[in-house]
């Protein structure tokens, strides 16, 4: 008799069972249920990613603080100095501009966040309120640092120019320096430079560099006597001139006692100047007649 009453209330069950199921009742519970379930899954699907979007901008916030903290520091130490290159200053302006397209990158990141976020809890808020004030203090370190570069850049733009004018005052200075220089040396070797020709009476006169007034009269050195091949001395160095000759006679005008005829071991003529002041102070051109 149990056997029949379990027997009956399961069959009881299990009908009611099919037919709460197959109600229109239950059928839209469920479904609801379902809806519920999957809104439940996006939501949490989205939380997941907004909270891994933040450790994102905080660990990325870090990394900013680290370099504009060592970008001070560079900064600080390019203002001091005076010694530092263009080159370096454009490093540290190009390091400049990419925390700046960071920090626009994470103001971005959390534009987007707060706007996929329309339903934002006070702890959600606040979060976003402390990142953006954090990006604002960064942001006008980066102004800052940003405007200190640009002074310096302009200073070390003025010391190149100067030192650009320096330098070609110097090298007009040189170059002047140069070319008076050679103008003295020319002008010392001018005045200190003679000439002279040694040759037989027969050389001396188809060279034109003498003639004579007269039959009896002695040879002189021609007013055209300049235009010959004269060989040119340093007054300051020649004091001998070997004559190779046993007779010479000295037709150009010098005092007779700036000089000698003096013969060597060969028998021939050697003239020595004992003072070339006085010796070449009529005339700078000398003509010896030998043979």
């Amino acid at each position: 008799m149990k056997k029949f009453i379990v027997l009956g209330i399961g069959a009881s069950m299990f009908f009611l069972s099919s037919c709460v199921e197959s109600s229109q009742k239950y059928k839209t519970l469920q479904a609801r249920l379902d809806s519920l379930n999957t809104v439940f899954t996006a939501q949490h699907a989205e939380m997941e990613g907004m909270f891994a979007d933040l450790n994102d901008i905080s660990a990325g916030m870090q990394s900013l603080r680290e370099a504009e903290h060592l970008l001070t520091l560079e900064a600080e130490k390019e203002s001091k100095s005076s010694s530092k290159s263009r080159q370096q200053l454009a490093r540290l302006k190009n390091d400049v501009q990419a925390i700046s397209d960071a920090i626009a990158g994470y103001k971005s990141q959390i534009d987007k966040l707060e706007k996929k976020n329309k339903n934002q809890s006070a702890e959600f808020k606040k979060m976003m309120a402390n990142l953006k004030a954090e990006l604002e203090v960064r942001n006008q370190k980066i102004t800052d640092i940003t405007a200190q570069l640009a002074a310096k850049n302009q200073e070390l733009a003025v010391k190149t120019k100067e030192v650009a004018d320096l330098t070609e005052n110097v090298e007009a200075l040189d170059k002047a320096n140069k070319s008076q220089q050679m103008t003295l040396n020319e002008q010392d070797i001018t005045l200190h430079q003679a000439h002279y020709l040694i040759g037989s009476r027969k050389e001396l006169k188809d060279a034109e560099v003498i003639s004579r007034q007269g039959i009896f009269c002695p040879p002189i050195v021609s007013s055209q006597a300049q235009k010959a091949n004269f060989a040119d001395l340093d007054i300051r160095e020649i004091k001998t001139l070997p004559l190779k000759s046993k007779k010479a006679k000295i037709l150009s005008v010098h005092p007779k006692d700036t000089y000698t005829l003096e013969t060597d071991e060969d028998g021939n003529l050697t003239l020595k100047i004992s003072d070339e002041h006085n010796f070449w102070k009529q005339t700078k051109y000398l003509v010896v007649m030998i043979g």
